[in-house]
């Protein structure tokens, strides 16, 4: 009887040792199974929190990209003008605010408001911008020059705009003139640039606002009115900006007042308005292969062409089929008449550029000064 007694408490331990034993095991499965949850919603979170950094990351490049200007892409155009100076056999510096031009005394950015700029003829405002955004008609994100090295006379000054939205390079090569805004500004006054035609210049600067990255081909073309070789056969060659516009002389023989008009690359002379200048730019193998064109092949539509010469700091237009001789040669002069500085644009021709007739912007001044000579100049 008392090992029967002594039965019971035994197999009642063992029940209760044995469910005890399945609730701690029971315990630690949940624990086990909470912490391989916790592991996957932490490996989860960290993905998403990876994920979310990359796209912001992502998000922030692409915008970079997008962007008008940025400092990237001003590296990257620094870059690029380095490499296309070289093909161009010129040296740039670039400038920017607390880094102004010296273009002829002309401090840019920093006088961009006090300047009277013109595009094309047409007044304009330029601002500088860091990032091609702004309220001008040119909001300014580069400057470049080639002051510091360039020859007396022969500097270029590039603009990097964005005008309406657009990349634009502008050029000016103006070495004088009234610049200064002012209320008396005539016509004439003021800085004036144009869009350059040289391609791997326009089209590398759009490229790199775009994100792209900028090819050079070599094109070896300024806006220079001396430089003579270009890839673009025949393209129209302007007069420089100076010159631009009507200009009046005295003419002794038949008494009377007669003028030239300059718009663009054209010239006419009011005594003959049908016989009008073209002036284009042409290649050193067909400057010569035109010297030796025979008469009777000469192209009819180019008679009236010509092409330009810079000599001893005039500008020497020289006939597109001309073999012989020396052509006409032009240049502008500030003289000081009545207290005041004036141009005066001075026609020569002949081997010792011998003055022909001093033009000027008015009438009554060309009546007034048409028995006047000024230094340097030659006469026959």
């Amino acid at each position: 009887m008392k090992k029967g007694f002594l039965l019971v408490p035994l197999l009642t331990s063992a029940v209760l040792l044995g469910g005890c034993g399945n609730s701690q095991v029971s315990h630690s499965t949940h624990q086990n199974n909470a912490v391989k949850t916790n592991k996957v919603a932490d490996q989860n979170n960290q993905k998403n929190q990876s994920s979310a950094t990359a796209a912001t990351t992502t998000t922030a490049s692409d915008q970079q990209e997008q962007s008008s200007w940025n400092q990237s892409k001003n590296q990257k155009l620094a870059s690029f003008m380095q490499k296309w100076g070289t093909t161009m056999n010129q040296q740039y510096k670039s400038y920017g605010p607390g880094n102004n031009t010296n273009f002829y005394g002309i401090a840019f950015p920093q006088q961009f408001d006090q300047t009277l700029l013109k595009v094309d003829n047409q007044t304009v405002s330029m601002k500088w911008s860091n990032d091609g955004t702004g309220n001008a008609d040119y909001n300014v994100v580069a400057i470049y020059c080639d002051s510091d090295t360039a020859q007396p006379m022969n500097e270029h000054l590039y603009l990097f705009t964005f005008h309406n939205g657009n990349p634009v390079v502008l050029i000016t090569q103006q070495t004088n003139g009234n610049v200064t805004k002012s209320a008396n500004n005539g016509p004439d006054d003021g800085l004036h640039f144009k869009e350059t035609a040289n391609q791997d210049l326009s089209n590398g600067f759009k490229a790199i606002a775009n994100g792209k990255t900028p090819k050079l081909n070599g094109q070896k073309t300024s806006n220079n009115a001396s430089q003579n070789s270009s890839s673009q056969s025949d393209a129209p060659d302007n007069f420089p900006a100076d010159m631009q516009g009507t200009w009046y002389t005295y003419d002794k023989t038949d008494d009377k007042i007669t003028s030239i008009t300059i718009s663009g690359n054209k010239l006419t002379d009011s005594e003959d308005p049908n016989d009008v200048t073209e002036v284009h730019k042409i290649t050193d193998s067909e400057k010569q292969a035109n010297e030796n064109t025979n008469p009777s092949t000469i192209d009819s539509s180019k008679r009236n062409w010509a092409y330009f010469n810079h000599i001893n700091g005039w500008l020497n237009v020289y006939g597109w089929y001309q073999s012989a001789g020396d052509g006409e040669y032009y240049k502008v002069m500030t003289e000081n008449i009545n207290g005041k500085d004036v141009p005066v644009l001075a026609a020569a021709s002949g081997a010792g550029i011998w003055l022909d007739n001093n033009y000027y912007r008015s009438q009554d001044l060309a009546q007034q000064q048409q028995d006047t000579t000024y230094d340097g100049e030659s006469t026959r």
